[in-house]
């Protein structure tokens, strides 16, 4: 499984988690919150896609990482905030829309470290 499409597959619990916390709100005009789900999902599937601040490996420089962190946080901040202007979802403050980042790009650098892929599946064919 390629890179972006285990980043895709690990906003699923990752968008879920943050509308969880307090001050993130997904209902929409008709009090369901899964048009507001289904929508933060498609956003950050397309924003996480387009612009890519997701380390492949846990193994690298430590200040990659960290660059990698503020970048990836300050990112799906924004990815919040583009969300609550495109609809109904709701983002009660600043701190809110960054916690639920933090939560987001956690859930990505996760799967992307965490789930099967191409190269693990290759490295263990290879090894005797």
């Amino acid at each position: 499984m390629k890179d972006t499409r285990r980043q895709q597959l690990a906003l699923l619990p990752g968008v879920a988690l943050a509308a969880a916390l307090p001050g993130i709100t997904l209902t929409d005009a008709d009090g369901s919150p899964l048009l507001g789900y289904l929508l933060s999902l498609v956003i950050f599937a397309g924003v996480g896609t387009a612009i890519w601040s997701t380390p492949q490996s846990p193994r690298q420089a430590p200040v990659l990482l960290l660059i990698l962190a503020i970048v990836g946080v300050t990112q799906d901040t924004l990815v919040w905030y583009l969300i609550t202007w495109l609809s109904d979802v709701g983002v009660a403050s600043v701190w809110s829309a960054i916690t639920a980042a933090v939560v987001v790009r956690a859930c990505c650098w996760a799967g992307v470290w965490l789930l099967p892929g191409a190269g693990r599946e290759t490295d263990a064919a290879a090894s005797p």
